[in-house]
């Protein structure tokens, strides 16, 4: 378990601060299903935690209404602030900075090739265009501004493509599978033999040369319409 952190909030004109294990609270924080009971460390709301001043129980009915440590724990957990430890920072950066990273490989072509970027070349970009990823904010709230920032070095181009691919019957559960994790399944439809089965599907232009190899080892076909 990581060492707990301190969270805090001002009301009522105090400060009011508690000790929460850091992961657990930014789950809660980004509306995971996390029992506030797992998130807090310790069951005392304070008024300066690192001199364990605890807060007296009229100043937090007045603040919070209640006394209960776990009902004002999730008011301050929604509303207030959560220090982070620069090795927690980090993490967060890192997973955020690898969503993105791979959402771009999927999602974007070298307009040149119509191919998608190496994950390597699209870190490599990131580093030279100097962008900073934001461990507090989503990642999908920072894509837009992360590519706009990667155009200024790698030229890319996003859309969508829509396929037809034809498997054996055989590998249909494989395939699907393999369709659906990339894309959306806009119809399927077996032959009257039963033999075989024929997809209609929409994938995000990045992900066809995965389909179409990938398709290939199934022994089956695919093709852009």
């Amino acid at each position: 378990m990581p060492e707990p952190v301190i969270a805090r909030i001002t009301r009522a004109g105090k400060r009011f601060e508690i000790y929460v294990y850091p992961e657990k609270a930014y789950q809660f924080r980004e509306g995971r299903p996390v029992d506030v009971r797992s998130i807090l460390a310790v069951e005392n709301v304070f008024t300066d935690a690192r001199k364990a001043l605890k807060a007296s129980s009229a100043d937090l009915k007045k603040a919070f209404g209640t006394t209960d440590p776990y009902e004002i724990a999730e008011i301050i957990l929604k509303e207030g602030e959560v220090q982070l430890t620069a090795e927690y920072r980090k993490k967060l950066q890192e997973e955020k900075t690898r969503w993105i990273v791979n959402y771009i490989h999927k999602n974007f072509v070298d307009p040149q090739t119509n191919l998608p970027h190496p994950v390597s070349r699209i870190q490599k970009a990131m580093k030279e265009a100097k962008v900073k990823i934001d461990p507090m904010k989503e990642p999908e709230q920072q894509v837009k501004e992360v590519v706009e920032q990667l155009r200024k070095i790698l030229p890319l181009k996003s859309g969508q493509v829509r396929m037809t691919v034809i498997v054996p019957a055989s590998v249909w559960a494989k395939a699907r599978s393999l369709l659906a994790g990339q894309g959306s399944i806009l119809s399927e439809k077996w032959s009257d033999d039963g033999t075989q089965v024929t997809f209609k599907v929409e994938l995000p232009i990045g992900a066809q040369m995965l389909v179409l190899e990938r398709i290939g080892e199934m022994g089956g076909q695919a093709k852009v319409e």
